[in-house]
């Protein structure tokens, strides 16, 4: 009978570390899951409004999340600047301000920051 009662305390033991253990790490999860949805909305909204994002916006959020940001930074480098760089380019203003390009070119350019936002909003959607 003493066997029994001790294998029962053992398990129960056991399932106590298991249980504060898995929730330690669930509650970890969701601390950085708001830390990240809390840290990314400034991003989210201006690219929602069609503002242009800029370096400083993107450092402040790596300063804030570290190596979380790594994939919406990467993602800035890679795709949304060059796109947006590529786009003003084919933008052309005279010195009044008025655009000299033609009506293709200024859809291909409107197709372009449309996917730049596109891909970088991917990539700030909320956890």
């Amino acid at each position: 009978m003493s066997k029994m009662i001790l294998g029962l305390l053992v398990g129960g033991f056991i399932g106590i570390i298991l249980g504060a253990w898995l929730g330690y790490k669930l509650n970890i999860g969701r601390d950085r899951r708001i830390e990240f949805n809390e840290a990314i909305e400034p991003i989210r909204k201006a690219l929602m409004r069609g503002e242009y994002i800029n370096e400083q916006d993107i450092s402040i959020l790596v300063a804030k999340l570290g190596r979380d940001s790594k994939a919406v930074l990467n993602t800035y480098r890679k795709i949304y600047q060059p796109k947006m760089n590529m786009s003003d380019a084919i933008l052309r203003k005279d010195i009044y301000g008025r655009l000299t390009c033609t009506k293709e070119e200024y859809e291909h350019a409107m197709k372009l920051k449309k996917d730049a936002m596109t891909s970088l909003l991917i990539k700030c959607k909320h956890r």
